[in-house]
């Protein structure tokens, strides 16, 4: 991995970083010098957070086995020499799945249900709710255990038809989905909605976010996904 390309994106978080305490010292001084309204005052402080909470992200979008996760891996996982977000022919991602770096929580695999698409909460909100998401933990010095643990982004399950049209996941009118309609009634689903993978590479850890998208059928089926790529 190029170190100029690090060392960009650990300027652009500086950069954000510095201006969000600017923005902060800014507030501060009209507070001391004329006094600022409570309205005022939170729209700075939100402008300032959001600054501070802003990831720089990638995504790989692309049909379906088009070389997206293969391209991550040699690009995040070359110095392991092997394979670790799965991408062979037939066992690749089968979900969202984001990559980033944070200090604050061990290196581990999260992954939410795909029966949460029955329910109204957002992936961003979903996002604060631990309780929901599935957690493995990570071990970076072990690539067979990341390996391992990081094929659980493959997982499908079986799934009611009716289920699988009222979540979004199939089709009945496209002529091109209803070869997978299978005899007893049900779709191979998958078996995750979403992934988030915590893993403390340095250009993660610079600030930079991946996305891995399993083709572009994900983006329509999230519309999050689809305003935010």
């Amino acid at each position: 991995m190029s170190i100029h390309l690090e060392q960009e994106v650990a300027d652009y978080s500086a950069r954000r970083m510095r201006l969000a305490t600017a923005i902060t010292d800014y507030a501060d001084w009209l507070d001391r010098q004329h006094g600022i309204d409570a309205e005022r005052t939170l729209r700075l402080a939100d402008t300032a957070s959001g600054l501070r909470q802003d990831k720089l992200v990638v995504a790989f979008v692309a049909e379906f086995s088009r070389g997206k996760t293969e391209l991550i891996n040699a690009l995040f996982f070359a110095d392991h020499g092997q394979r670790l977000l799965p991408s062979d022919a037939g066992r690749t991602t089968m979900c969202p799945t984001e990559l980033y770096a944070s200090a604050d929580e061990p290196p581990s695999l999260r992954l939410l249900p795909i029966e949460t698409r029955s329910r109204d909460e957002s992936l961003a909100r979903l996002k604060h709710m631990p309780i929901e998401w599935c957690r493995v933990l990570l071990d970076p010095t072990d690539p067979r255990q990341l390996q391992e643990s990081l094929k659980k982004l493959t997982e499908t399950k079986s799934m009611a038809a009716a289920d699988a049209i009222e979540m979004g996941l199939w089709d009945s009118e496209d002529p091109g989905e209803r070869h997978l309609l299978r005899d007893d009634g049900t779709i191979e689903v998958p078996a995750w909605r979403y992934g988030m993978v915590n893993y403390p590479h340095p250009l993660l850890q610079a600030g930079l976010t991946i996305l891995d998208t399993p083709g572009l059928n994900a983006l329509g089926a999230e519309p999050e996904l689809t305003l935010s790529v």
